[in-house]
């Protein structure tokens, strides 16, 4: 990696830090638990810090530790870091509530739509993940949920039909296109209503099947499910920057499910950001 990359990132990840820190001292104010997730979980555990490409920072609430901690975050939090409600607005990035660090901006960002968005996600953020309990019948839930998805990607400023091919390709440019004539946030609020159709996942259930309800379509995560045993007994932690900060208690089984053999580095020309434009040539 250029050393003017790596010292942007540098930046970058003193963003997440100080969002991370902010978090972590909020949850234990209040008694909220929650676990890093995703690429900083593995950072966690594989480098005691951020992945060095990495520019986000992931976390994973049980929903009812979600919901008290959105309750408290906004009369609590330092203001520089803005609480983003993926249901408050108009437009479509994705279904997670994130945290913006405002006090730094991008120049450009990899999905190049910062006008569309008001520049709310030309910063670093702190992504905020829910687990949810299965509803009885899981893969018809799943199905309603991808179709939402897909008509939620009409409030995107474009979609990459190259991803797609054959029939894939005709019904994606059908459902964004039908998705257009409905208010994204009539779309939110279906989609928020089948999140929690098994229920309110909580602390101390032992026999739950749990699903990351706000999961992009990514093959990685869309429709894995994890037995409540991944959780309950209790967090391990691991450090980023020396601190420590909290992970499932069995999270080799869970970064194995997720990554395979998670310690491992990817091939080098994986090692990019995925949000933030700094490979300039």
């Amino acid at each position: 990696m250029k050393p003017e990359v790596q010292q942007y990132l540098d930046r970058v990840h003193e963003s997440d830090y100080a969002m991370l820190c902010e978090v972590d001292r909020i949850c234990q104010k209040y008694n909220i638990q929650y676990y890093l997730h995703g690429g900083t979980m593995l950072g966690a555990v594989r480098h005691e810090d951020f992945i060095p490409w990495d520019d986000d920072v992931d976390i994973l609430f049980l929903r009812e530790d979600y919901e008290k901690f959105l309750e408290v975050y906004e009369k609590e939090a330092d203001p520089r870091f803005k609480l983003l409600r993926f249901e408050q607005y108009p437009q479509f990035f994705d279904f997670i509530t994130k945290i913006a660090d405002s006090e730094l901006t991008y120049e450009e960002t990899t999905f190049g739509a910062e006008d569309f968005y008001d520049h709310r996600y030309s910063h670093p953020t702190l992504d905020l993940f829910v687990f949810d309990k299965e509803a009885d019948n899981h893969k018809w839930q799943l199905v309603r949920m991808k179709l939402l998805y897909a008509l939620a990607m009409g409030h995107r400023p474009y979609v990459d039909y190259s991803k797609f091919s054959g029939a894939m390709k005709v019904v994606s440019f059908a459902l964004t296109t039908i998705g257009k004539l409905v208010p994204f946030k009539v779309i939110a609020r279906k989609y928020m209503k089948l999140q929690v159709l098994g229920g309110t996942a909580k602390r101390g259930e032992d026999e739950t099947t749990l699903f990351i309800s706000n999961e992009q379509p990514d093959p990685r995560y869309w429709g894995l499910d994890f037995d409540a045993e991944h959780l309950i007994y209790g967090p391990d932690t691991a450090k980023i920057r020396g601190r420590e900060f909290p992970i499932p208690k069995h999270h080799d089984r869970w970064l194995k499910k997720t990554y395979g053999d998670y310690m491992s580095l990817p091939p080098e020309d994986k090692r990019v950001p995925m949000h933030v434009n700094v490979i300039k040539e």
